[in-house]
């Protein structure tokens, strides 16, 4: 299933993932990725590796300035 980076911001908040400033940094983030099966029914560890993915390259921008 592909997941838009916003909709997995929301699920990891429904999920009280505590790490605000990844789902913070997931709504600022133009990207998808792909989630094998049901989004709710995957583990969240899978979820949190999913969204780090996303934002690596923007948070590896950031340190470069």
């Amino acid at each position: 299933m592909q997941v838009h980076a916003t909709v997995l911001a929301s699920e990891l908040r429904r999920r009280r993932v505590g790490a605000r400033s990844v789902t913070s940094a997931l709504e600022t983030v133009n990207r998808s990725t792909y989630i094998m099966g049901d989004l709710r029914e995957a583990p969240t560890s899978l979820l949190v590796l999913a969204a780090l993915s996303l934002t690596s390259s923007q948070q590896g921008g950031r340190q470069a300035s």
